[in-house]
């Protein structure tokens, strides 16, 4: 590290720069003046400023300060954020961008400027003005890194010049600017001149001079000199001077911070970090870098000094230099008067908390919104409920008639007439669409077809969405096709106009390894080393590093490193700095804005990664600023069923209307209930499988209740075993009181959702449902409970509750806070499950065609197909005739079969699939290469897994003649030996051979049918198990083999084994750490084994570093058919197989020395020692002496 950043006594580092006289930390607020910063750079300023928002609004407000402005780099990130907190520290916001400017004509970059928002309360600018002009000057910044090929944000002078204009914008030229780099050079006629040139054009009362010293030494740029000179500057040229210190953090400890931020920003080690050029043509690149004005700091002085302080260096300024009297009270008072002029009024100037909604032609309607929304919802009603009888028919329009009411109240209709709009665009391209989140608890979004999930039957509540209380914009979820996301953002984009759409942007913060790596880079350690270690920190925070240290089992050896290395206990404090720091911007994965044509003036806008424009705004900034966010979510699993139905409808001409298929249907809950749940939307994980077995769900209901169990809160509080056990007549259920049943009995007695939490605190106190939500809301903020029971207990005794049975139900709510589930977002869910499931019941070949090509779930392909086979459904290999670009539904025989598609040919490319696909039937071999052209390597892929064996008669033994004559074809023939078919080829994990290990020899290896080699060179690791190799040693072992899992009863000792597919750690109530591991031995279903923390912290790191597992555990039933492994030991696989081959090889020997020996005895205790080798504990060191054999059950 630099001098400045050193060790404290507590392991922290902190900055050592000597503070300049006046420049003490203040702990309060000067009465006689307060400090108005201008040019400050929040933590939004990713690798550059490192103090949020939030802090430094508090901070500023603490020194007595009423004014605050953020000025972030190339945009404005952090400006909702910092209004907000401005708002709730009593300060006026103002803001601003730091941003690089370039000459039109030359393209020469003329350094960084900050450019300020003026508010509406200036005499010279309208409401609104300044802050649309410098949202336009943010986008056109960014233009320019789509217009010259990626170079950084940057705005032409004529154009921030036209939108200075009005009296929008003030610019301050600064040691960053052309005219700070003349003044710092001492060329006072360059600067004077490049000042002038400004000021030609520029409009009047648009520019002040940026006055900032750091207090370096002199010669150093941040110094004494420089500042002076920029002041006299301003003097000559008639201009404004403002004092700033250009703050790039909070506090004076922050600086080391700052000085990773450089190293990352920078992509070198602190130690080796140098001054870039001053100014550059854009053009011009160093390496692959262009390059810009990009200033490191001199010193740790760059914080958010106090009013004292800053009016000390004012003095020190004005002292050094020979300025005219009252140069000192002007500089101040032009200072103040600029923060008065771009203060800034949260709703006049920025709009905060005024909704914006398309204008009413744009989504076609022609009268008032409210009549129109009315009349389709009737109609919608009508439609749904057609067959609900009279009272069913009844009953949802009067709960139509009370949403419309909340509706009308709030102004939202031309929302609602939105989002239906939208879903029916989607509908329209025939794009598949399902609602999620409360919204599903509307019957207005079920008669708009926005939602498929009927509300009033599965009890949901619409006040869990909206309510007179709740007057935030709604939030509508719309999870579609993720194969078509992108095309609707397009139609979306088309239909709307660019003018009122974006898309929005997320900001990605420091976690765990990204922090350790930057920090690595910061210290300048081995890129090897810094990654070794950033891969052990998983599922754990920046800042929670030393603890993990000291807590987990796994880390144990790298505790022990840090407790020796100085470097690396540096590393683990500097790692902690960057927890939760902005770290770069991005595309949101689902966002989508819509506003009116206003929207460009209220958020700046660069490109996305799609070439569509990203508002720089994430979601947290979409109900401040009254923006209707729509969440377009890409769901794979919506693209698996889509492709499902239509290969169905393509093989059959049946059509399945998934939205229509019956909730009731035995066979479905059949499949469900067998834990056979691979694939299934939301219930495939190990944990999900284990649940689904012991809950036995029977109705759709129950499919609700385990997706909502099944959740950190609900887990860590124990609700899984407490419904189960009422569930299954263990316990009784307990509803606390007679009063309670009706709510709570769907549960049996045990809260689970939202809505009854609410419909708890309306019964208690008779809130209504409304302000119901508003107490449930609250129980997470800790500040709120008592507030919250005082009036839970004086309105439930009024109710004729007694003092116990509030207390009992208060306990219940006060600790539901932490936890809970939507019902809305169960039964959401809980639709694609069902439907996924009566998929692959009733046509498992489609279903499993759609996760193939779209791979939806958390389990390799290579799974999926073991899935098919175990499921009756023959995968067909690749055949030129038949193989399309996806995974296709054939017939095969009396049934289906699911055919591979090309791409899964290794090194073929998109031109020459497409050629084969656009070409195909092939009358002959010859007709195939003349008309799709294929390359050799190509020609001969193809011939080798047998996707030519059609113009062969499906004759396998002319497969060696047709690859020789295609190598012909260049001259060049390659042979295939068999010795090399015996050893090189794996066997397809779909040849089970029933559930027993079996030794396979290379002659049953010559003798394997035509899939053998079908899958050969393909993408898809189908081609044969990597477990297959092992099944001699575990047959030597007495392994189980998963697929027998099943057949033992619980408590059985067993010994499992295979590739580590899926590692989970769901929250537990005491907070110790449970470990789903899955195992797949390529006999059928995964093993799922549970690791306990006594058993973790015997195995080590092992758990989660291991790839092929050897476990000892004991197996425990889930229900009737679900069955997982408590693990007790682990091992490498490999390195069990390894010392096995080391004992077999040291056995032979002794048992051929030993045969020289009269006592044949001696030979054969020789041979079993060396039979029986030490085990190494994975995660561990040395050796750990364990007999694998000895809990063998008999």
């Amino acid at each position: 590290m630099p001098p400045r950043a050193a060790r404290t006594s507590t392991g922290t580092t902190c900055a050592t720069t000597p503070t300049a006289p006046g420049c003490s930390r203040s702990t309060g607020g000067d009465a006689a003046m307060s400090f108005p910063h201008l040019h400050v750079a929040s933590a939004y300023s990713t690798h550059y400023g490192v103090t949020l928002p939030e802090a430094l609004a508090g901070q500023a407000a603490a020194d007595g300060a009423t004014f605050l402005a953020v000025t972030d780099r190339n945009g404005l990130y952090g400006a909702v954020k910092h209004v907000r907190a401005c708002v709730a520290a009593g300060i006026r916001p103002g803001l601003g961008a730091d941003l690089e400017v370039h000459d039109d004509d030359t393209l020469t970059s003329l350094g960084r400027v900050v450019v300020l928002a003026h508010g509406g309360s200036s005499e010279l600018s309208s409401a609104g003005r300044g802050y649309a002009a410098l949202c336009r000057a943010v986008s056109s910044a960014h233009e320019t890194t789509v217009r010259l090929s990626g170079h950084p944000p940057s705005i032409p002078r004529s154009r921030l010049a036209e939108l200075a204009g009005l009296n929008s914008l003030t610019v301050l030229l600064g040691p960053a600017s052309d005219v700070g780099h003349a003044i710092e050079r001492r060329d006072n006629p360059l600067a004077r001149a490049t000042l002038a040139e400004w000021q030609r054009i520029m409009p009047p009362q648009s520019l002040a001079l940026e006055v900032v010293c750091h207090l370096t030494e002199p010669g150093m740029p941040g110094s004494v000199a420089p500042a002076t000179r920029m002041l006299a500057l301003a003097e000559y040229a008639r201009l404004p001077a403002v004092l700033s210190n250009a703050v790039r953090y909070g506090t004076a400890d922050e600086a080391v911070t700052a000085d990773l931020a450089d190293a990352a920003r920078h992509l070198t080690p602190l130690a080796q970090l140098i001054q870039p050029p001053h100014a550059q043509p854009l053009g011009t690149q160093t390496e692959a870098r262009p390059l810009q004005v990009d200033p490191l700091q001199v010193n740790g002085q760059a914080w958010l000094k106090p009013a004292a302080a800053m009016r000390q260096v004012a003095r020190m300024v004005v002292d050094a230099g020979q300025h005219s009297d009252g140069a000192l009270a002007r500089l101040l008072r032009d200072t103040h008067d600029l923060a008065e002029r771009c203060a800034l009024d949260p709703v006049g100037d920025i709009g905060l908390g005024r909704p914006r909604m398309p204008e009413a032609s744009v989504i076609g309607v022609t009268r008032d919104p409210l009549a129109e929304l009315w009349a389709r919802a009737r109609h919608g009603i009508d439609e749904r409920y057609a067959d609900a009888g009279r009272r069913g028919l009844t009953a949802a329009h009067d709960r139509l008639a009370h949403e419309m009411a909340t509706v009308e109240s709030l102004g939202f209709a031309s929302y609602f007439l939105t989002v239906a709009t939208v879903a029916d665009l989607v509908r329209d391209m025939g794009i598949r669409i399902q609602a999620r989140g409360s919204g599903v608890g509307s019957v207005l979004n079920y008669a708009l077809h926005t939602s498929s999930v009927e509300p009033i039957g599965n009890g949901l509540l619409w006040e869990r969405f909206l309510s007179p209380e709740r007057q935030t914009l709604p939030d509508i979820d719309l999870d579609v096709e993720s194969a078509r996301r992108h095309d609707i953002y397009r139609k979306v984009f088309e239909t709307f106009g660019a003018s009122r759409v974006s898309l929005m942007s997320m900001t990605n913060a420091y976690r765990g390894r990204g922090a350790v790596r930057d920090a690595g880079l910061a210290l300048g350690m081995p890129d090897a080393q810094v990654a070794t270690i950033a891969k052990q920190m998983w599922r754990f925070n920046a800042r929670d590093f030393r603890a993990a240290l000291a807590e987990k089992p796994e880390l144990e050896e790298l505790a022990a490193e840090v407790r020796e290395s100085s470097q690396l206990d540096l590393l683990v404090d500097l790692t902690a700095r960057l927890d939760r720091l902005p770290r770069h911007i991005s595309v949101h994965p689902c966002g989508v804005i819509l506003s009116d044509a206003s929207l460009l003036d209220r958020t700046p806008v660069q490109a996305s990664g799609m070439g569509l424009p990203m508002s720089q705004f994430d979601k947290h900034d979409m109900d401040p600023m009254g923006l209707i966010k729509l969440d377009i979510l890409g769901v794979r699993m919506q693209s698996a069923m889509a492709h499902a139905v239509e290969e169905h409808h393509r093989l059959t001409g049946e059509h399945i209307d998934l939205d229509r298929v019956p909730l009731d249907d035995p066979a479905t809950f059949e499949l469900i209930r067998s834990t056979r749940t691979l694939g299934i939307f939301q219930i495939e994980s190990p944990g999900q499988m284990e649940l689904v077995g012991k809950l036995q769900p029977e109705v759709f209901n129950d499919l609700t209740v385990e997706i909502s169990l099944f959740r950190p809160g609900p887990m860590k509080n124990n609700m899984p075993l407490r419904y189960l056990e009422a569930r299954h007549g263990e316990v009784a259920p307990d509803y606390i009181h007679p009063r309670f049943e009706p709510i709570l009995r769907e549960t049996n007695g045990v809260v689970i959702f939202h809505e009854q939490v609410m419909r708890l605190f309306d019964e208690l106190t008779g809130c209504g449902l409304g302000h119901a939500d508003v107490l449930r809301r609250h129980l997470g903020r800790p500040e709120q409970l008592s507030v919250i029971e005082a009036y839970v207990r004086e309105n439930a005794l009024g109710r004729g509750f007694d003092a116990g049975t509030i207390a009992r139900v208060w306990t219940v709510l006060a600790g539901f806070g932490s936890f809970g589930f939507a019902k809305a977002h169960g039964a959401a869910f809980a639709l694609p499950t069902y439907q996924s499931a009566w998929l692959k019941t009733h046509h498992p070949a489609a279903f499993l065609a759609g996760l193939l090509t779209h791979d939806p779930g958390m389990w390799p392909k290579d799974l999926l197909v073991a899935e098919a086979r175990v499921l009756g459904v023959p995968v067909l290999g690749l055949d030129v005739q038949h193989s399309a670009l996806d995974y296709r539904v054939e017939s095969v025989g009396d049934g289906q079969g699911i055919r591979m598609p090309l791409p899964e040919l290794s090194g073929s490319s998109d031109a020459e699939r497409a050629r084969i696909v656009r070409h195909q039937p092939f009358t002959s071999l010859q007709d195939f290469r003349d008309r799709v052209h294929p390359r050799r390597r190509t020609f001969e892929a193809l011939a080798r897994v047998g996707a030519l064996d059609s113009f062969i008669d499906h004759d396998r033994n002319r497969r060696h003649e047709l690859l020789a004559h295609i190598q012909s074809l260049r001259g060049t023939a390659i042979t295939i030996a068999d010795d090399q078919l015996a050893f090189e080829v794996p066997l397809p994990v779909l040849d089970y051979e029933g559930a027993r290990f079996d030794t396979v020899t290379s002659l049953q290896l010559r003798g394997r049918t035509q899939s053998d080699l079908e899958l050969l060179d393909t993408g898809l690791a189908v081609a044969g198990h990597r477990m297959r190799k092992y099944y001699p040693l575990f047959a030597e072992l007495g392994v189980t083999p998963a697929a027998q899992l099943a057949t033992l009863p619980g408590g059985s000792d067993v010994l499992l084994a295979g590739v580590r597919r899926a590692t989970n750690t769901p929250p537990m109530r005491d907070g110790r750490r449970v470990v789903f591991v899955s195992l797949d031995d390529g006999t059928g279903p995964v093993a799922n084994v549970v690791f306990f923390h006594d058993a973790q912290e015997r195995i080590g790191g092992g758990v989660f570093q291991t790839e092929l597992m050897l476990v000892r555990g004991r197996t425990r039933r889930s229900g009737a058919r679900g069955v997982s492994v408590t693990g007790e030991g682990m091992w490498d696989l490999v390195t069990v197989a390894r010392d096995r081959a080391r004992a077999q090889a040291k056995a032979l020997k002794a048992a051929k020395a030993a045969a020289l020996d009269a006592e044949p005895s001696v030979a054969e205790a020789a041979a079993a020692a060396a039979a029986r080798p030490p085990i190494r504990r994975a995660g561990g060191s040395g050796t750990t002496e364990f007999d694998l054999w000895s809990t063998q059950s008999a």
